[in-house]
């Protein structure tokens, strides 16, 4: 399977979800300055909840555009015969047959098709990331309590 294919479908994903927060952005921020948001009594949260809203968007906004530039320029190393590390793509099998992970710093939990494969993103903070790093082709893994893996594949 083609990483580089994998990193395009990764970054398409993601710069659609930074359209989705600036449009969230906007209508949050709008809701936050409208006239008709302004606090009526002292219990009256609308328009600061409404702020919140729009600061928690504007971060997810910069983590997900800093995420998209570090992967235009990521280099990607040939793990083949090597142990896991980050930008390695592992075929595994967990019991319901081979699945593919790639190891990456952002994007954990996206789930992607490529080459009519499917593909999850993890990071090494996620329990199975964290089991995979290190190991090799043909090793055993457990990633939670009484889930057992074995390493397919690793490019």
């Amino acid at each position: 399977m083609n990483k580089g294919k994998i990193i395009k479908a990764l970054r398409a994903k993601l710069e659609e979800e930074l359209v989705r927060l600036r449009d969230a952005n906007k209508r949050a921020s709008a809701g936050a300055t409208d006239s008709e948001a302004r606090a009526e009594t002292k219990w009256d949260t609308c328009s600061l909840e409404a702020s919140y809203l729009a600061r928690g968007h504007a971060q997810q906004f910069s983590q997900i555009s800093s995420d998209v530039q570090s992967l235009q320029v990521a280099v990607l190393p040939d793990c083949r015969n090597r142990p896991i590390e980050m930008g390695a793509l592992a075929e595994v099998d967990i019991g319901f047959g081979p699945k593919f992970f790639f190891l990456l710093h952002c994007g954990g939990g996206m789930k992607l098709s490529v080459e009519g494969d499917d593909v999850t993103v993890i990071t090494p903070e996620s329990p199975i990331g964290a089991a995979l790093i290190g190991k090799k082709r043909g090793d055993s893994f457990s990633f939670r309590e009484g889930a057992i893996g074995k390493i397919l594949n690793v490019e």
